[in-house]
């Protein structure tokens, strides 16, 4: 799937289909700055719904909940 670009930040969706007919998605996030790309890797949990197209917005929602915290306070990191 393509980056979803979001205030400065790109949402890196990956989504993988179940055994049980349903879907997995979580997202990395990643941004440019000067010492180059940095990558949150594992940004978001794993979602599990029964399409594709609802993981992948489960789990681009948190995606966008962790950019908006680390843009209100820059000294908060991803664990």
């Amino acid at each position: 799937m393509d980056k979803i670009h979001y205030k400065g930040w790109e949402i890196v969706p990956t989504a993988l289909p179940t055994t049980d007919r349903r879907w997995t998605a979580s997202c990395d996030i990643e941004r440019a700055g000067a010492d180059g790309v940095e990558v949150f890797e594992g940004a978001t949990m794993q979602f599990v719904r029964d399409t594709e197209d609802e993981a992948i917005a489960a789990a681009c929602d948190e995606a966008i909940r962790q950019i908006d915290n680390i843009i209100a306070n820059p000294l908060v990191r991803l664990a």
